[in-house]
């Protein structure tokens, strides 16, 4: 009888384990799915009617905007001011990072190392989106060009995504 009973136990932990690890495998495939981000589309059309080769990073100024806490409209909008969009960047800069002197391994480490330095680098660290386009460029107009193109990209910041 002892030994029928532990059977019992043993099976019926091993269904539960089994539902259980059913349930998680469901949670993961979920969390694996991409969600359809608008932002990145209202990117890429943006980028597209203007011919610019930063369309094919829509996604990574998006992904960096969000991990560093900047409008996603920022890093498109300054490489469309400092490169026309990566038309005319040299060494993956669509910056012009550094008066246009630094080269990066890749556009993505470009954007990353940018989105970066504009949360956390020492010049930038603590400053509002005016604070930052001052520091990055001391032209009287910069601030107004790039606002200019942000709102041209999309005229508000929030933009409904979804699901």
């Amino acid at each position: 009888m002892k030994r029928f009973l532990h059977s019992g136990i043993v099976i019926c932990a091993g269904v539960l384990g089994i539902a259980s690890a059913t349930m998680n495998a469901d949670q993961d495939v979920t969390k694996m799915r991409k969600k359809f981000d608008l932002r990145e589309a209202i990117l890429r059309k943006f980028f597209r009617e203007n011919n610019c080769p930063a369309e094919n990073y829509a996604s990574i100024f998006v992904q960096e905007a969000d991990a560093h806490g900047l409008d996603w409209r920022l890093l498109p909008s300054l490489s469309i001011i400092e490169t026309g969009g990566g038309k005319h960047a040299a060494g993956n800069n669509l910056f012009g990072w550094a008066n246009g002197k630094t080269s990066f391994d890749s556009v993505s480490a470009a954007i990353h190392h940018v989105a970066t330095f504009l949360e956390i680098g020492k010049p930038y660290r603590g400053k509002d989106l005016d604070g930052k386009l001052m520091t990055y460029n001391k032209r009287p107009d910069y601030r107004s060009m790039v606002t200019g193109v942000m709102r041209q990209i999309a005229p508000n910041a929030q933009v409904e995504t979804a699901e």
